[in-house]
């Protein structure tokens, strides 16, 4: 990411907005598939996470030997202000990320995980109060059933793709990513869009025609 924005900066502002207003200029770029399926969701309604996204791909298979499950060392590589990111391979069966991995990726300064499966553990995750965006809830253990098999590569996760460094964003309206080489324009461009839809509101709740304002203003 070619920016002067630390990636500290980048996360505290772009926390500072909403998915919603990231889509709609993304939208304007063209970009129109950047927020993920609609049954990738928080864990708690008020979760949100934000951060750069650290890819591992999974994959259903029946090993138990601990030397060749990349899962935990996945956790062990995660730094400061990434999103663990897991393409799970539409499995449908197993948690793919649960309290231990939770654990430990919050050591490491991660600011959440999204996941394209499962996840168990669920109560201790939420006494963790550490965002996870996934699709189900399960009490089946990944081992001898599925994979970590890869890391750092391009995954698709809810229908995106991703890529090793690209932005995430997620809130109760779901996921979305941003490809890195524009993530600075996109954060300076939704934040030009919060302001306007601030105006917007203002005047709306000033008693001013909803109408006349929808047909005044680009963004609505």
């Amino acid at each position: 990411m070619q920016s002067e924005l630390t990636i500290e900066e980048m996360c505290t502002r772009y926390g500072r907005l909403y998915v919603a207003a990231i889509a709609d200029v993304l939208d304007d770029q063209g970009l129109w598939h950047q927020v993920m399926h609609n049954d990738i969701k928080p864990l708690q309604i008020t979760d949100k996470v934000v951060g750069v996204a650290h890819t591992a791909l999974g994959k259903p298979e029946r090993s138990t030997d601990r030397t060749i499950r990349l899962g935990a060392r996945m956790i062990d590589g995660l730094k400061p202000f990434e999103v663990a990111v897991f393409d799970c391979s539409d499995d449908q069966l197993v948690g793919h990320w649960g309290e231990l991995l939770a654990n430990g990726a919050a050591t490491r300064g991660v600011r959440g995980a999204v996941v394209d499966g499962g996840v168990r553990d669920t109560a201790a995750l939420l006494d963790m109060n550490f965002p996870v965006f996934h699709r189900y809830r399960t009490a089946r253990d990944a081992k001898g059933r599925w994979n970590v098999v890869d890391m750092h590569q391009p995954i698709v996760c809810g229908g995106v793709p991703v890529r090793q460094g690209d932005f995430i964003v997620g809130d109760c309206d779901g996921v979305i990513v941003i490809p890195q080489e524009i993530a600075v324009d996109v954060l300076i461009e939704a934040e030009k869009t919060v302001e306007v839809e601030k105006e917007i509101r203002d005047r709306v709740r000033a008693g001013e025609s909803v109408g006349d304002l929808y047909l005044s203003y680009d963004r609505f």
